[in-house]
């Protein structure tokens, strides 16, 4: 019999995303589970990935009011993979509630970078 932590994340995405409403402790134990799947395996190129889990899983910890689990799970990632720069910088913006770094659109750069010439000419 094969264990949950054992099917593709291609299956255990969507269930996470469907248990958020009616049972969000199971879709936050399911989201930090891919997170940490990756974190464990150190794929760095997968961190946007994990970061984005373990965002939807302190946000199902939370309305499950289970914030000592959320900061056990906080605890435990800052102890095992505090050598991970790449991660724990994203990590720890999620854990204090910093804003994303959200580019502007392509429209309002060009136009500030291009200011309009005087009409007047």
């Amino acid at each position: 019999m094969r264990s949950w932590k054992d099917l593709s994340h291609y299956r255990t995405e969507p269930l996470a995303r469907k248990l958020e409403r009616s049972h969000p402790d199971i879709s936050a134990r399911v989201y930090r589970a891919l997170c940490m799947r990756i974190v464990n395996a150190g794929k760095s190129k997968y961190y946007d990935a994990a970061l984005d889990n373990i965002e939807h899983a302190k946000k199902c910890y939370a309305k499950a009011g289970l914030n000592a689990d959320w900061q056990a799970v906080v605890a435990d990632v800052r102890d095992r993979h505090f050598r991970k720069k790449g991660f724990m910088a994203g990590f720890e913006n999620i854990v204090s509630g910093a804003p994303k770094n959200v580019e502007p659109p392509f429209l309002k750069r060009a136009k500030a970078r291009w200011p309009r010439k005087s009409e007047g000419r």
